[in-house]
């Protein structure tokens, strides 16, 4: 519970800027890597914690008129206190993408700041027009169940200040931005969340 309280905190000064997405093509299938998103600067702290921090990254393939597909890439990171090193799996439809171990954080750092999302759609199935990527990312999404649960324990937790002693208190607003993301019917809301779009591209005919 205490991982958290830590996650809503973080969204309190998680300012979203641009980031970058850029299609990648690899064995006859695209993918995207999405470079400069702009991580809170407590996830360092977060990623070193020993406890499992999760991305999800849904890509979406549109033309002009419609999407064309969609996936949804779980990137699960943990750090071994044991062995100091970090474990990082990347999960696409329910099976195992990728996994690999990072010898240290400023290796993590180097695969977030290129974040690879390969192998998602495949090329034969789509159409030679005008293409863009949309990824959309959140930092450890909290479900509607979950939330429920923190913002019960914070009531029953919080108290006034009593002779200069001062309770626990978790802004309201910060609750409000985050119920705020279920007001579309979702079930999920994250601690911190970005998105982009690529510029639009085409896909070559083969020779």
């Amino acid at each position: 519970m205490r991982h958290a309280i830590a996650l809503l905190v973080l969204l309190a000064n998680s300012g979203v800027d641009a980031a970058e997405v850029t299609a990648t093509f690899v064995d006859g299938k695209l993918g995207a890597r999405v470079d400069a998103l702009p991580f809170p600067a407590g996830l360092p702290k977060e990623l070193t914690s020993g406890l499992t921090n999760r991305l999800y990254a849904r890509v979406s393939v549109a033309d002009a008129r419609a999407t064309l597909g969609q996936k949804v890439v779980e990137i699960a990171i943990r750090y071994d206190l044991w062995d100091q090193t970090f474990s990082v799996v990347s999960t696409l439809d329910g099976t195992i993408a990728d996994s690999r171990t990072l010898a240290n954080l400023p290796e993590v750092n180097a695969l977030l700041s290129a974040l690879p999302l390969p192998h998602l759609f495949e090329v034969a199935t789509l159409p030679p027009t005008d293409l863009t990527l949309r990824v959309e990312v959140l930092l450890n999404p909290i479900d509607r169940e979950k939330m429920q649960m923190i913002r019960k324990w914070v009531a029953q937790n919080s108290m006034p200040e009593v002779a200069g002693r001062q309770g626990i208190t978790v802004s309201n607003a910060i609750f409000n931005r985050i119920f705020e993301q279920y007001a579309d019917g979702s079930n999920v809301a994250a601690a911190w969340r970005a998105a982009a779009t690529s510029r639009p591209f085409r896909i070559a005919p083969e020779k």
